[in-house]
């Protein structure tokens, strides 16, 4: 659900008698239902929560056991890597695996706290840019207003949108963009219709100015 542009799409496939399952990383997004589509789904919400601390060591040590030689990972670095990753398996399993080959480029013969550091502060780094990275320049507009006023109605973004761009996106794209940083998590909304408000989520994401044209 987290790629899909269309929700109308949900309410076609329900009516047609599919059975849907759908899928998505973030819990918001069934947020941005609306009432038809959601009672045509009748949804059963199943969450899978995030791995533990100690759920994290075990899964991160056991692929050490097999991925690095005996003893050029300390258990206390693997700790360090399962904090750091905050609950996603697949971002300790990768912070192991670059400290592990920044240790191999420099010829050292175990990972030291340096390169474990290193990593940890380049894939915190990288999982905030990236998502400011996939907008245009429409949406890092209005995402530029929002991270000024920190929070705001729809309808009075739409209108400081429309005061700052030469050529504005029409009401449906403006809600469609809304609704792809809504999904991105860079963005948080409340509310419905004209009551919709919407408030900055993500801070210190940007690489550089937009330049508005």
């Amino acid at each position: 659900m987290d790629r899909l542009d269309d929700f109308d799409l949900l309410y076609l496939l329900a009516r047609s008698n599919c059975g849907l399952i759908l899928i998505s990383t973030r819990c918001h997004v069934l947020a941005n239902l609306t009432t038809r589509i959601r009672s045509s789904l009748a949804l059963t919400e199943i969450e899978f929560p995030s791995y533990k601390t100690d759920e994290l060591y075990d899964i991160i040590r056991d692929r050490v056991e097999f991925a690095f030689r005996p003893g050029s990972l300390k258990n206390e670095f693997i700790k360090i890597a399962s904090v750091a990753a905050q609950g996603d398996a697949r971002t300790g399993l990768e912070i192991v695996r670059k400290a592990g080959k920044k240790a191999e480029i420099r010829y050292l013969n175990e990972v030291t706290m340096r390169e474990l550091e290193e990593t940890i502060n380049e894939l915190n780094k990288l999982k905030r840019i990236y998502p400011f990275d996939k907008l245009n320049e429409h949406q890092k507009a209005i995402y530029d207003i929002l991270e000024k006023k920190r929070r705001l109605s729809s309808g009075l973004l739409y209108n400081e949108y429309c005061t700052l761009m030469k050529s504005p996106v029409v009401d449906r794209a403006y809600r469609n963009y809304m609704r792809k940083m809504v999904n991105l998590g860079l963005i948080k909304s409340e509310g419905k219709g004209k009551w919709k408000r919407y408030e900055i989520a993500v801070t210190d994401v940007k690489t550089n100015q937009c330049a508005y044209k």
